[in-house]
């Protein structure tokens, strides 16, 4: 029999002497470093009423006041039936089938976490080979102000500058009103006229509608909120968790309901 190598066994031992420093300095530094160096397997819970879908309860969110949800002309919404009927249609729109996981984001203009999710989103969705294609749905909660705000970013999509409308309100210190939301829109080079116009039109109404009723369904009292694939987060998520989650959706994208 051979002897035993001293230097292989000293090997071993300083492994595990920095397994042990790398656990203890993970500890020290914080449950963010912890969760970084081992991140805990995910815990999920089926959606009432919503077969298929799971849930995935995460951080912080911007809730309105109960006081003030509801306030302004949001517009009623429609039957849960209605939407679930073509549920993935009106959840994902167009981002279903393309080869990168489908997400439904609901924002609103002056949700706080919203500005740290925005730009995480964004970067997963652009670039050549997206892993995700975003379905954007405003959720005004914060009061008359984010609905006026919602209002004029779902008009200015109709001019192809949703994103760069919510951009600059979410972005700045901007207090919609109809003054400040037509000089924004002349500063992107829009016709702001139009974008009055449109911003009663009924086509607005139907889409606030749509995305408060399926919020609804999937229980969303605040902002941000996600479906990813089959998956309905309410609340902030860290991007390791965003990226492992996407990946989880991704492999499993062919027994999701909205595949």
């Amino acid at each position: 029999m051979s002897a035993p190598d001293p230097r292989g066994r000293l090997r071993r031992n300083l492994l595990w002497l920095g397994g042990i420093a790398l656990a203890y300095g993970a500890i020290a530094s914080g449950p963010g470093l912890w969760r970084r160096a081992f991140p805990p397997g995910f815990e999920f819970a089926p959606v009432a009423g919503l077969p298929g879908f799971r849930r995935l309860d995460t951080g912080a969110v911007s809730a309105g006041s109960p006081i003030l949800i509801g306030l302004g002309d949001a517009p009623p919404r429609p039957a849960p039936e209605t939407l679930r009927d073509g549920l993935c249609g009106h959840l994902f729109g167009g981002a279903v089938g393309t080869g990168a996981v489908p997400v439904a984001y609901f924002t609103d203009v002056r949700c706080t976490w919203c500005r740290v999710m925005t730009p995480l989103l964004r970067e997963r969705a652009g670039g050549a080979a997206p892993s995700i294609r975003l379905a954007w749905h405003e959720l005004p909660l914060l009061g008359e102000a984010s609905v006026m705000a919602a209002r004029a970013v779902l008009a200015a999509a109709e001019q192809g500058a949703g994103p760069a409308l919510h951009a600059r309100i979410s972005g700045g210190r901007l207090v919609p009103t109809p003054e400040a939301l037509a000089r924004l829109a002349d500063a992107l080079g829009l016709d702001g006229a139009r974008l009055r116009t449109d911003m009663d039109a009924p086509g607005i109404d139907r889409q606030l509608a749509a995305s408060r009723g399926l919020a609804d369904l999937f229980g969303f009292f605040g902002t941000p909120a996600l479906v990813v694939g089959r998956t309905a987060v309410l609340g902030r998520i860290e991007a390791a968790d965003l990226d492992r989650l996407i990946a989880l959706e991704a492999a499993e994208a062919a027994t999701a309901p909205c595949a």
